[in-house]
């Protein structure tokens, strides 16, 4: 079942209430499926987020010392957040609990790094403002600002995220260290 814009009660949301109604609005008209969701409905959902910065412009918190993220809006089949990124900030060896993603960078570059198919090699992208990766449930990666102060992302994730394991790189691949919920 597809959702109703502002019809429901509460939304699941660390954004004003107003915000993620609009939010919910301009996804609402997507048409999206009510179960997982695919890297293409995924790549709209970040891309229709980000295009629109009046949306998400004035909630950015610009924060030296910790990288910030704020819960855009949250459905049962995805979620939407706006992440921030200070010099020298990176997200940590982690994946995204079996979700799949889409993340675009609305403003300066991000550098991600993930674990290669071989499971010990790592490979490198860089994106821009303007530009978008995405990866599948078993992706592990390392994001990092290399650019802009700060540099914003829009993320989506499918399904919602329920916790993200962080691991340490060896010689031998990637090991598990902790799991968050």
């Amino acid at each position: 079942m597809d959702h109703t814009p502002l019809a429901r009660p509460t939304l699941h949301t660390e954004a004003p209430t107003g915000r993620a109604r609009e939010i919910d609005a301009v996804l609402h008209a997507l048409h999206l499926p009510s179960r997982r969701l695919s890297r293409h409905d995924l790549e709209r959902v970040a891309l229709a987020v980000a295009s629109r910065p009046a949306l998400y412009r004035d909630l950015i918190v610009d924060d030296e010392d910790s990288r910030w993220w704020l819960l855009l809006l949250r459905t049962p089949s995805y979620e939407v957040r706006l992440l921030t990124w200070e010099h020298d900030q990176s997200s940590d060896w982690h994946d995204h609990g079996g979700s799949s993603g889409v993340f675009a960078v609305t403003q300066g570059t991000l550098r991600e790094r993930s674990r290669a198919s071989d499971h010990v090699s790592v490979e490198t992208r860089e994106f821009a403002a303007g530009e978008f990766g995405s990866f599948g449930p078993e992706h592990v990666h390392d994001v990092e600002q290399i650019s802009g102060n700060p540099a914003v992302s829009i993320h989506a994730y499918s399904p919602p995220l329920t916790g993200l394991t962080y691991y340490d790189r060896s010689d031998l691949g990637f090991v598990a260290r902790e799991f968050v919920p």
